[in-house]
């Protein structure tokens, strides 16, 4: 086959091209049109295995906006007429999407490709719409029994107000439609919380307003579900240390297990929703009662997709064979006990930790007060050196992140890994920095 593999700024493309390319005989790519940092950033883009590479535009907006219809907006349109000229060029037989928006587009157009006989790897479109949507999605979790935040979706000020009498602050608001935690504010106060909503509604109308669940840990559930929504594969490794950054609790080490709370409430929202594919259900575990609480489900694999593809469970080929019409075949089970770390983001961390607290001592010193770079994005973190310390020099099993690795047989892609992921972490923490100083006056 021929395959078109979308949305490669983000890692789990690249983790999908390891997985596929040896059942493809062409492998071509898609980045979306803009600065010349936005389209070569992603790593995909410089590695060996790619043939050809294309730009496309931007079909992102309406999603972003909240706006999904089953008729395409203009950008998305124009979205899709590029990919069927790519498709006709490079006589594509499969796109494989994994980013929400692209999803969402490709679905809906999932006949229209189908005619020219391309298949798109996603669900359909009316099922999908509920996992896009939080609103939707929170409303099937209700129905199938999923523990969740309270939630509420006020209409206009006046209905935020009275959320805000029913739920204790602080509040978090988020927009229905999102992906990678974009635009979610942590408030205390009305004054804050008014504010935030105001910003929030100029870009997507009816925000999420939910409880704050001060977690003691957090835990994914990784699916591939068939179109019978009968569940191939189920993983939920058991999440040893994460990193808190602002609202998001990216996982730093997890440790592979044979079971997890909650599988059949999982399986069920699932069935709920209706849709089927490769997904990540997202909880925080809340440190009240200990019980996972769900934060999101996103219909698509993420960049953890390399928890399972370590140990032979190839996910994306198991998608690809359901959508084609096939059994998944055999998914293989993974040992228990083995830690699973990221080396990069570790010494990011530790770097960005320790150089914090080193000019918090000197500020300290000298008298001197406000934010700076790298304590302002100091995050809340357990004592990290023990932890790592125990993680990578200690008796255990452990497998690291493949995204580091393969320097001899395709360099680019892990030079380019590490390359963005030191400037957007400096570019986010310089962010940060500025916005607490902002706000300090």
């Amino acid at each position: 086959m021929n395959l078109l593999i979308t949305n490669t700024q983000e890692e789990q493309a690249h983790l999908i091209l390891l997985c596929l390319r040896d059942v493809a005989n062409r492998i071509v790519i898609t980045v979306t049109d803009g600065s010349l940092l936005s389209r070569w950033s992603g790593i995909s883009a410089w590695s060996r295995h790619v043939d050809k590479r294309y730009t496309v535009p931007d079909c992102t907006e309406d999603w972003r906006a909240g706006r999904i219809a089953e008729d395409n907006f203009p950008a998305e349109e124009a979205y899709i007429r590029r990919i069927e000229a790519i498709c006709a060029i490079e006589r594509i037989d499969v796109i494989f999407p994994s980013y929400d928006a692209e999803v969402l587009v490709l679905s809906k157009n999932r006949s229209r490709l189908a005619e020219q006989g391309i298949l798109a790897v996603t669900p359909e479109f009316p099922a999908l719409t509920h996992v896009l949507d939080k609103e939707l999605t929170l409303r099937a979790a209700a129905a199938a029994g999923f523990p969740m935040p309270e939630t509420r979706v006020p209409a206009d000020t006046s209905e935020l107000r009275e959320a805000a009498s029913q739920l204790q602050p602080p509040w978090v608001l988020k927009p229905r439609c999102n992906a990678h935690g974009a635009n979610i504010r942590l408030v205390k106060t009305w004054a804050e919380l008014e504010s935030a909503y105001v910003e929030l509604t100029a870009i997507q109308p009816r925000p999420l307003m939910q409880e704050y669940v001060p977690a003691s840990s957090k835990r994914n559930y990784y699916l591939v579900v068939s179109p019978a929504l009968e569940v191939v594969a189920l993983h939920s490794p058991e999440v040893l240390r994460y990193r808190s950054i602002g609202i998001r609790t990216p996982c730093a080490v997890v440790e592979t297990n044979t079971d997890a709370p909650l599988l059949q409430e999982v399986v069920a929202l699932v069935k709920q929703l209706g849709v089927w594919g490769g997904m990540t259900v997202q909880t925080l575990v809340d440190e009240r009662d200990g019980v996972p609480k769900l934060m999101e489900l996103n219909a698509r694999f993420g960049h953890n997709l390399w928890h399972r593809t370590e140990f032979g469970i190839n996910e994306p080929l198991a998608y690809l064979r359901l959508a084609q019409g096939q059994p998944a075949g055999e998914v293989p089970t993974w040992p228990p006990g083995v830690l699973l770390l990221d080396p990069l983001w570790d010494l990011i961390q530790l770097f960005f930790v320790g150089t914090g607290r080193s000019l918090g001592w000197l500020n300290k010193a000298l008298g001197r007060t406000g934010p700076l770079l790298a304590e302002a994005g100091a995050e809340r973190t357990p004592p990290l050196w023990p932890s790592l310390k125990s993680d990578y020099f200690g008796g255990r099993r452990r497998v690291t992140n493949p995204l580091n690795r393969g320097f001899l047989s395709d360099p680019l892609p892990p030079l380019a890994r590490i390359g963005r992921t030191i400037l957007f972490e400096l570019m986010r923490r310089r962010t940060q920095a500025r916005e607490a100083k902002r706000r300090g006056g």
